[in-house]
């Protein structure tokens, strides 16, 4: 194992993080991707946006959906977790 991968959790652990991240992901983070160079920064060139934390890929307007019901996806993800205390 060489330091970086020591630096960045290299090996299994990153595959135990990302499997459990996709289960329960709220997919928060939205990062919106381009497939030109030229088109970034047109919020009408873009071509879908990726959760930050699980890496799912979305078309613009499932990612628009998943924006406005935030608020609500939260409460259910945050109410289920007290639940399983």
């Amino acid at each position: 194992m060489g330091l970086l991968d020591k630096l960045f959790g290299g090996g299994k652990t990153k595959e135990v993080e990302t499997s459990t991240a996709v289960v329960d992901c709220p997919h928060a983070v939205l990062v919106p991707r381009w497939e030109n160079v030229q088109d970034m920064g047109h919020e009408d060139k873009i071509t879908r946006y990726m959760c930050e934390a699980c890496k799912e890929e979305f078309a613009p307007d499932v990612a628009i959906k998943l924006r406005d019901t935030i608020n609500e996806r939260m409460a259910v993800q945050w109410e289920a977790s007290k639940e399983g205390e």
